[in-house]
């Protein structure tokens, strides 16, 4: 009869924590794709985010003022530790400008201090771009600016779309368009907006992406994350009512001594089993879900199947242990009247 019960119990708790492992599992997946985007927009970089739309400005600025605001800018970004990147956005060549003094960019080549003190402007291919195949198969690099040394060729960041290549900033001066800095900092992003006006720029946007408010303003995140709240206290609900009618059980064995700290640490170790396979199967079949609905190919091992599963486990575990510490504390006042 005892082994019935336990049965049953852990068949019910396994039953709900499949339902809970995969809410939990969704949102896991949502918060790697919301980084994943992020990373796209960003081209790699962590922390704090600032992108910067640069444009023609009103004032007049000679060429040789602007060159030497350039290399001010540079020796700023050098001595702040920091690193900016240029991405066309539709007008000029397809290309990436990459100034990167100290290798914070995983992706970028790392610069030496051979390269740093050269004029001459190094490009690196994207991988599988038109650029790259005219290169590897007749020696020539159509799009390419003039004076401009082929160094290799890279895989692209994510969010490159079609730009053909990266390259360093030599001579020439920067174009217009969005650039891109490691930091949300008042002061730098002041500094370096007054080195730009030097240059001849204006800027016309001035966006901040901090992690936590890219997740908070992310509906897919919000999403998964109030699904599964939603589906915790339906479980803990359903939890409660079955161990609301094991109450006058609990209320005997208290009358008889029994602590209750013990016959919850005695009821949570009888339902491991339980919560344990729910939450691996749980997980499993979420994996499965989105592989069929994306056409991926299925990873069952893959980072976000042991993340779900342990985030889910941990949500079941603290979900059945405070349903015990709820029924089993107020259970004293039950009858034990036969």
């Amino acid at each position: 009869m005892k082994t019935n019960k336990w049965l049953l119990m852990n068949f019910r708790l396994a039953l709900s924590s499949v339902l809970l492992s995969m809410l939990a599992a969704f949102m896991v997946n949502s918060f790697q794709w919301t980084l994943e985007s992020r990373q796209e927009i960003t081209f790699g970089f962590k922390g704090e985010i600032t992108i910067l739309t640069m444009i023609k400005g009103s004032q007049e600025v000679a060429a040789a003022d602007a060159a030497s605001a350039q290399n001010a800018l540079k020796s700023y970004i050098d001595e702040q530790s920091l690193a900016l990147v240029y991405a066309s956005i539709g007008d000029g060549r397809p290309e990436m400008i990459v100034f990167d003094p100290h290798g914070i960019l995983p992706w970028f080549p790392e610069a030496t201090n051979e390269s740093l003190d050269s004029t001459t402007t190094r490009a690196y291919l994207f991988r599988g771009m038109y650029t790259a195949h005219r290169w590897s198969a007749f020696g020539i690099v159509p799009l390419l600016p003039k004076g401009v040394e082929v160094s290799g060729v890279i895989d692209a960041p994510k969010g490159t779309d079609n730009l053909q290549y990266a390259r360093t900033i030599g001579r020439e001066l920067l174009p217009p368009g969005n650039y891109t800095i490691n930091t949300s900092n008042p002061d730098q992003v002041k500094h370096v907006i007054d080195l730009f006006y030097q240059m001849g720029f204006v800027p016309q946007a001035s966006q901040k992406i901090p992690l936590f408010t890219y997740f908070i303003r992310n509906p897919l995140v919000i999403i998964t994350v109030l699904f599964l709240v939603m589906g915790q206290i339906c479980v803990a609900f359903d939890w409660f009512l079955y161990n609301q009618g094991r109450a006058r059980e609990f209320s005997i064995r208290r009358c008889y001594g029994a602590l209750y700290t013990d016959l919850i640490r005695e009821n949570l170790m009888s339902g491991i089993p339980g919560l344990l396979v729910g939450s691996v199967i749980g997980g499993i079949l979420s994996n499965l879900l989105i592989a069929g609905i994306s056409q991926m190919n299925l990873e069952l091992t893959n980072f976000q199947t042991f993340t779900g599963v342990a985030v889910s486990f941990a949500i079941v575990i603290v979900t059945w242990s405070s349903t015990l510490y709820v029924v089993i504390k107020t259970s004293q006042g039950v009858s034990v009247d036969a």
